[in-house]
């Protein structure tokens, strides 16, 4: 199993912090966003050399930082982060990826550990984890048919919605291939490097079967500085 974690993203609303740290570095009570993610990953015994993070804005800061306490995680660069979104992020890391499952975060999302035992331990290869029956206007929303997931979306109504989506994924050896088919289509074809993963992610339940791993336990996407108070009250 491989992890890959997004963050070249510029976190511009979480100013003034942005201007001087990236997003992911930004601490909720003295833990790192990103430390908080890779001891998640760590701590379900997935190795520093299978996770690899995707860097951009303020790159120097984020290497010196995994290079130091992290020795053996794989760094990539985005060097176009500034015109791009977080699937041309993830397409740069399809070779490390390669013919295996692998679990996929966004750098910005906090959570508990149990998280990733249950995901890991999860049955079904195409996982996405949802907080069910919730409803939040700015998160990715998923709709259900049957038992599987059928749509995912941040424009999907409060009546349509299951619940949402909390940024983390786990794709099979299968999916993980018609993954990264449909992200060559969109990038090299229809020539848009500035979408979400989760427009890819949509179009791939049409080839391959994806179910919820409904769980409570505590998570926060820290978009904004309320965002970054709730998490310190919650954590």
């Amino acid at each position: 199993m491989k992890a890959v974690i997004l963050a070249a993203g510029v976190g511009s609303r979480l100013r003034p912090f942005t201007e001087i740290i990236p997003k992911c570095m930004i601490e909720v009570n003295n833990v790192k966003i990103i430390e908080k993610q890779i001891s998640n990953l760590v701590r379900n015994n997935i190795k520093l050399e299978d996770i690899v993070v995707v860097v951009g804005y303020k790159k120097e800061k984020i290497e010196k930082y995994l290079n130091e306490v992290y020795k053996g995680i794989n760094i990539i660069f985005n060097k176009d982060y500034e015109k791009t979104n977080n699937m041309y992020s993830l397409n740069l890391v399809k070779n490390f990826v390669k013919d295996e499952e692998f679990i996929l975060m966004n750098a910005d999302v906090y959570f508990e550990d149990k998280i990733i035992e249950e995901l890991i331990a999860e049955k079904h290869g195409n996982v996405i984890v949802c907080d069910d029956g919730i409803y939040i206007e700015e998160s990715m929303k998923i709709t259900k048919q049957d038992e599987k997931i059928n749509k995912i979306s941040k424009s999907i109504s409060k009546q349509d919605a299951y619940g949402v989506s909390i940024d983390v994924y786990k794709f099979s050896k299968e999916g993980n291939a018609e993954l990264f088919n449909i992200i060559h289509n969109i990038i090299y074809v229809e020539k848009n490097v500035n979408s979400w993963t989760e427009v890819a992610i949509d179009m791939l339940f049409e080839k391959q079967d994806f179910y919820s791993l409904d769980m409570k336990y505590r998570w926060v996407e820290i978009d904004n500085l309320n965002d970054l108070k709730h998490a310190e009250e919650l954590f």
